[in-house]
């Protein structure tokens, strides 16, 4: 069944309109497809079939299953640091295994990718090269496009587009080196809905899908934040309330402290946090820190994360880790 740009997409042309968009060179007619298959973002059956296509042209390599990866769906329009590689990078200090995933911006001023290679740290496509940085530093960055040639494709119409798409749903679900562990981000519950079965269907071990009240697709310290957590073959939902984070922040929160700029503005805020600055950047970042640990390390405490994260910015082991995982 050939597909054309006037048919309707479909569950039974879906595999054809797919094929179409990414070798189609056409950006209006790539816009147009994607903002049809826009209108199934809630069907959970329509995104396995995107997933499966993207996956199956993709660069493989050998996985590394006991890890965890911090890649959320992104979208949320609010223009923050990067919150969830900041994460990736302070939990990796403490021995937590990383595989994080991610790509350059695509709705946003700074995508994980962009404040990576501002940071200089080294990605790899190499498998052994990747397995030896996991097994030495406890960290991997996994730029989306040297796995999935096909992202690629697509790039620029979403660029265009400037807003959040079926393919940020897409990220979060295509670890290349299969982590089995995951704390993922989203914007709302009918997202955080989706990216829960979906985790459910990849059979990850451990997550913890959530969304913030104020719209945050980070757990927030400034309003309630709703859970959908991994819990033996089923799936827990559960609303916290903020209010039980202000013991433990070092000022009063106020939300301009994690307001983000261009790549250069967000690698420098993120150093200076490493270096011991306090405020509301430190305070989200070690929160949404100790929710990923406990997700692969079940047996570890609230309060026990707290003091291994607080004591490795205070005395300088996240910003030794940080130059360790520069390129040389």
């Amino acid at each position: 069944m050939k597909y054309t740009i006037n048919t309707l997409i479909t569950k039974t042309n879906a595999k054809k309109a797919i094929e179409y968009l990414f070798s189609s060179e056409n950006l209006a007619h790539q816009a147009i497809i994607i903002h049809q298959l826009n209108n199934f973002i809630k069907n959970t059956d329509m995104l396995i079939i995107l997933r499966d296509y993207i996956y199956k042209n993709s660069n493989k390599i050998k996985k590394y299953p006991n890890s965890l990866d911090t890649c959320g769906t992104g979208g949320d329009g609010l223009k923050t640091l990067n919150i969830s590689t900041t994460v990736a990078l302070l939990i990796s200090s403490v021995g937590i295994t990383v595989a994080k995933h991610g790509n350059r911006a695509a709705s946003s001023d700074s995508g994980s990718s962009d404040i990576i290679k501002e940071l200089k740290i080294n990605t790899e496509n190499n498998a052994q090269k990747i397995h030896r940085d996991i097994k030495n530093k406890n960290f991997s960055y996994l730029n989306a496009p040297l796995f999935y040639p096909e992202l690629a494709k697509v790039a620029q119409v979403r660029k265009l587009i400037q807003t959040k798409t079926i393919f940020n749903y897409m990220g979060p679900t295509l670890n290349p080196l299969g982590a089995k562990y995951q704390i993922l981000g989203t914007v709302n519950n009918s997202s955080a809905t989706i990216m829960s079965k979906i985790l459910s269907k990849i059979n990850l071990k451990g997550f913890k899908v959530f969304y913030s009240h104020d719209g945050l697709d980070e757990i927030s310290i400034f309003s309630p934040s709703t859970f959908f957590i991994k819990k033996g073959s089923g799936v827990i939902k559960k609303t916290v309330s903020n209010k039980i984070y202000n013991k433990y922040l070092c000022k009063k929160a106020n939300f301009n402290d994690i307001k983000g700029k261009l790549p250069a503005y967000n690698a420098n805020r993120l150093v200076e946090m490493f270096q011991g600055k306090k405020d509301s950047y430190r305070d989200i970042v070690i929160i949404n820190s100790i929710y990923a640990m406990m997700t692969i390390k079940n047996n570890l405490k609230f309060d026990e994360c707290y003091e291994i994260l607080t004591d490795a910015i205070d005395k300088g082991k996240a910003l030794n880790h940080l130059e360790k995982l520069k390129t040389k």
